[in-house]
């Protein structure tokens, strides 16, 4: 069986090495691990979905319709479009609140949703929804929200969402990030310890 897991956020935010993260600690546990990651949009501020795929016999990288069983939302807005990935029988979510309004909506005058509005959208489609504030979090206890997206895979692994050890992720964190990484081993602890 392949357990598929969707990042979803925005360009610079630190999506692509959030899902190194979780590639690196899947292959630790001796899983085949397969994705993508959209490279181009990120120097834009543009979505960046980014797929995650890992079993004994993961081959494709990308999740098909409705067959995520993760998705890891680390922004609201994009979280919601990412819908077409999740079925309410299969699909939880972990979903960061810390909105990043593009440039887009606040040259159209747009009005950002709520997250209760997020939550709204994501509900049809989830079997369950954990709605985390790790980005302020992070901001507040760390110095930047950036150390928020580690903060959400420790929500997600104590939440039973992910099947990867403790173990595993931390020598992920160790192996994958160079800077600030004292604060990332701190987010993931804390997110460890959010429910």
């Amino acid at each position: 069986m392949t357990f598929n897991v969707l990042l979803t956020g925005v360009g610079g935010e630190g999506v692509l090495v959030t899902s190194v993260i979780l590639a690196r600690a899947a292959s630790y546990e001796g899983y085949t691990v397969s994705g993508t990651q959209l490279h181009g949009l990120a120097q834009r501020g543009g979505s960046i979905p980014t797929h995650v795929r890992f079993g004994k016999d993961s081959y494709s990288p990308i999740i098909p319709r409705a067959e995520a069983d993760l998705i890891l939302g680390l922004e609201p807005v994009e979280t919601a479009r990412s819908c077409y990935f999740a079925s309410k029988q299969r699909t939880n979510f972990v979903v960061d609140t810390y909105p990043l309004v593009s440039v887009y909506t606040n040259i159209h005058n747009q009005k950002y949703p709520t997250n209760e509005a997020i939550r709204k959208m994501i509900e049809p489609f989830a079997k369950k929804i954990v709605m985390t504030d790790s980005s302020n979090i992070c901001d507040e206890k760390l110095g930047s929200p950036i150390y928020g997206n580690v903060m959400a895979i420790g929500v997600a692994l104590a939440n039973g969402f992910l099947p990867l050890s403790k173990k595993s992720v931390l020598e992920a964190i160790k192996n994958s990030v160079r800077r600030g990484y004292k604060q990332n081993m701190e987010a993931f602890r804390m997110g460890l310890e959010s429910i």
